[in-house]
């Protein structure tokens, strides 16, 4: 009987641990600290300018995962995922969000041999559209959105039009070739925000440490009224934020260094849940939900490629 006793609470500790690793991702009932829309749009409507006419996608890579990666206990469906930047377009200018991924770190990172594709013509388009933007953020210092920053061939012209806070800065050396950041970028003056604040005509930027130290978020608000919140990788998927579920605990082990604030992440999936059911009308845009972005561009929500023209010359 002994020996049963003992596989029984060996059963219980494996079973225990795969639920802690693989299906504990759920989010908290109520967020203490939420996304103010309220306050993004009153920072909006205070600033002077014209708002952004559109907002462009490049997405430079695709693979596929299993569902569970990207949701905790989620065995039903793969996880199809991209690397995106992202382009916001004004009269006469531009601001680039998000360095990407380059083929060398695509193929390290591979998931699916039959599934992964690179396209080097987007990853081109975003390294130029980086030399006529006014400015460049990322959103959060992971090697899948920072490499067309710490690769890219000028950094001299580069740097000046790069909007860091220090987190983000501190984490970029590890993914330059070397180990070490062209001196141009790495000498930068950084930028921190403490709260949201309107860095241009419609684009607010907004603090969301969590998944990283640095991690920012970005309201945007169009000419004709609509409105989206770029959240990087608070959650990977759209069913995160439907579901009130974030990625499995196992990936803090095997792929995140450092490791989340996962409390506060869950915090941010469940105040994402409640600020879509309240403003339905918000259009959410995670980095890497793949299939919800091609739909949006489909839709004509988000204009697919980079606009490469001077803004002042572009006619669109």
């Amino acid at each position: 009987m002994k020996w049963f006793v003992r596989f029984a609470i060996l059963a219980l500790v494996i079973a225990a641990g795969s639920w802690w690793l693989l299906l504990d991702g759920n989010a908290p009932r109520t967020a203490e600290n939420g996304f103010e829309i309220a306050e993004y749009r009153q920072l909006t409507k205070a600033g002077t300018g014209d708002l952004p006419k559109e907002i462009r996608i490049e997405r430079v890579g695709s693979d596929v995962a299993p569902g569970f990666a990207a949701e905790a206990g989620n065995f039903a469906a793969d996880y199809v995922t991209t690397y995106t930047s992202f382009q916001i377009a004004w009269p006469d200018s531009t601001v680039v969000i998000g360095g990407a991924i380059d083929a060398e770190t695509s193929a390290e990172m591979e998931q699916s041999a039959d599934d992964r594709r690179f396209d080097n013509a987007a990853y081109e388009r975003v390294k130029t559209a980086m030399m006529i933007a006014e400015k460049i953020l990322i959103t959060h210092e992971h090697l899948d959105h920072v490499m067309a920053v710490t690769r890219h061939p000028e950094p001299a012209q580069l740097a000046p039009r790069l909007h860091l806070n220090a987190a983000q800065l501190a984490g970029l050396p590890q993914f330059a070739k070397g180990g070490k950041l062209p001196s141009e970028i790495e000498g930068i003056t950084t930028q921190d925000f403490e709260k949201a604040t309107l860095i241009a005509p419609g684009l607010v930027l907004i603090p969301t440490p969590g998944h990283t130290a640095g991690s920012r978020s970005f309201f945007i608000t169009l000419e004709n009224g609509t409105e989206y919140l770029l959240i990087g990788d608070i959650v990977w998927k759209m069913s995160n934020i439907e579901n009130l579920k974030t990625r499995p605990r196992l990936l803090q082990y095997i792929l995140f260094d450092p490791k989340e604030d996962r409390s506060r992440v869950l915090e941010q999936v469940r105040a994402l849940h409640d600020l879509q059911k309240s403003n339905p009308e918000l259009i959410i845009l995670p980095s890497h939900d793949k299939i919800y972005l091609d739909s949006l561009v489909k839709a004509g929500t988000l204009r697919a490629k980079f606009n490469l023209e001077p803004p002042q010359a572009s006619s669109q």
